[in-house]
């Protein structure tokens, strides 16, 4: 399995509707065994929070979803059978951290094996500089808060192309922690889980 993985362009020029994907948001929890398309993964990860405008000299890039003071803080890991990837925004590409396969461990319900993929929404409070920012409280609310923003984009954009989902909250966060060896200032908010719909 390669370290990297670039994926393709996203497409973004879905016809669904938005109005009619902000109708039709539901929470699934079962799913088909076919696996999701690397062009899935792609449109999936940059509706989550994907670059829509490059950075410059004087200013940070922006994405598809806000941040507490633009500070980017919520690193989006994706869990496959592969292993687990950082997702780079910037290059808009997959970076290999370890080659197990811990999707069991992206939520408590015994349904967790079978997920075809897993996003891990991290906060990495050492990015959260803000002056708005400068209590650990204040840095975690709006985390959590970001982490929504993110979520809700993901939901949307499998709604729009026949996919299922769900957001996690009942997490073994230290066990998981361990698991995607990250740093003391990086704290799991939420998982959420996608798939091909079972028919």
């Amino acid at each position: 399995m390669e370290n990297t993985i670039k994926l393709p362009e996203p497409q973004k020029e879905l016809e669904f509707p938005l109005m009619k994907a902000l109708e039709k948001r539901r929470t699934i929890r079962k799913w088909s065994d076919s696996p999701i398309t690397e062009q899935e993964l792609s449109n999936l990860l940059w509706a989550a929070c994907g670059i829509t405008k490059n950075k410059t000299k004087s200013a940070k890039s922006k994405r598809t979803a806000p941040s507490a003071c633009n500070s980017q803080e919520i690193r989006v890991y994706t869990v496959m059978k592969q292993g687990v990837f950082l997702y780079d925004e910037d290059c808009h590409e997959l970076k290999m951290i370890n080659s197990i396969d811990i999707r069991e461990h992206i939520g408590t319900q015994k349904m967790m094996k079978s997920v075809p993929i897993g996003l891990v929404f991290v906060a990495d409070l050492s990015r959260m500089k803000g002056p708005l920012l400068k209590n650990l409280e204040a840095q975690r609310f709006c985390a959590w808060v970001d982490t929504g923003y993110i979520s809700q984009n993901v939901y949307l954009y499998c709604t729009a192309s026949n996919l299922g989902t769900a957001v996690l909250a009942l997490i073994n966060r230290e066990k998981l922690h361990k698991l995607m060896d990250l740093k003391e200032e990086e704290k799991i908010v939420l998982t959420q889980v996608v798939g091909h719909l079972a028919e």
